[in-house]
């Protein structure tokens, strides 16, 4: 069942893939790349690729099964699919949904606070914020570990949902 999901997921994400003016896409499946971004916005979508990302990104958009994605930093992070890992430095926004995703990240923005939305299922997110952050964990069975850096003030964190698990580090 997780298998055929897994496939619908990643055969939605090849046929949705947002348009991006003068953005980075990469599309397909098992495509293992390194990419500088330049600032630009990235969309990964597709099963089983293996991404590098250096430098800045503008914001990243991870969608489909299977991808195990690196990166220095990005404006936004959205990972919208299921068995997605994603890790990396700082991000100024953050969303994690559908299901079985894991994500470690350093998460810091000058607009303060920034936001952190964490649902569907069985999603598995380590955070460490440098700014003040507004944090919603929703959904079944989502984790969340969390620290903050010296003298940042603890994130907001509001939940809804079931078998929810929020620990500070």
């Amino acid at each position: 069942m997780k298998t055929a999901f897994a496939s619908t997921i990643a055969a939605l994400a090849l046929t949705a893939t947002p348009a991006l003016a003068g953005g980075i896409v990469i599309e397909g499946v098992r495509i293992s790349r390194e990419v500088d971004c330049g600032g630009q916005d990235v969309v990964i979508a597709g099963q089983g690729n293996t991404i590098a990302l250096t430098g800045a990104c503008g914001a990243v958009q991870v969608m489909g099964s299977d991808h195990k994605v690196t990166f220095e930093s990005a404006k936004a992070l959205q990972v919208a699919g299921a068995s997605i890992a994603a890790t990396g430095g700082k991000v100024e926004a953050l969303a994690v949904d559908v299901t079985d995703n894991t994500v470690k990240a350093t998460v810091a923005s000058s607009h303060e606070p920034a936001e952190v939305r964490i649902f569907g299922a069985d999603q598995k997110s380590e955070l460490r914020f440098e700014s003040a952050a507004a944090v919603t964990v929703g959904g079944a069975a989502n984790e969340l570990v969390w620290t903050a850096d010296k003298g940042v003030k603890p994130p907001s964190i509001s939940s809804l949902g079931v078998d929810l698990k929020i620990t500070r580090k």
